[in-house]
C-alpha cells in the first residue's frame, strides 16, 4: 500500500477564470480534494492527497493551463510524516521557489 502525502494548496489571482480552472482541475484529478473559495480575496484553498510526494507533473499541467500564469500566486505545502517527506513551494511571477 502506498503512503499518501497531504497537500495544502493556496492560490490567489484576480482572474476568476483561472480560479475556476484550478478548482475544476483539482476536483477532476484528486478524488479526495476539499476546496474552499474565498470570494472576497479572490483566493482558493484546497487539501488533497497524492502518492508519496508532491504531484509535480499534475501541478505543472495545471499551471500550463492558466490564462495569466504571471499574475497568480500559489503555495503548496506537501508532507508525508511516515517517511519524513516535506516540500514547500511558492509560484509567483511565473516561477517556482522550491524549499525542501
Amino acid at each position: 500500500m502506498a503512503n499518501y502525502a497531504t497537500n495544502l494548496f493556496f492560490a490567489s489571482t484576480k482572474n476568476r477564470k483561472d480560479l475556476d480552472r484550478i478548482e475544476d482541475f483539482l476536483n477532476e484529478n484528486f478524488c479526495d480534494c476539499y476546496v474552499s473559495r474565498d470570494t472576497g480575496d479572490n483566493g482558493l484553498e484546497a487539501e488533497f492527497y497524492s502518492r508519496w510526494e508532491y504531484p509535480e507533473s499534475l501541478i505543472d499541467e495545471l499551471i500550463d493551463s492558466l490564462e495569466q500564469r504571471d499574475e497568480i500566486y500559489i503555495r503548496v505545502l506537501t508532507h508525508e510524516l511516515c517517511t519524513e517527506y516535506v516540500s514547500f513551494r511558492i509560484f509567483e511571477k511565473g516561477k517556482w521557489d522550491i524549499r525542501y
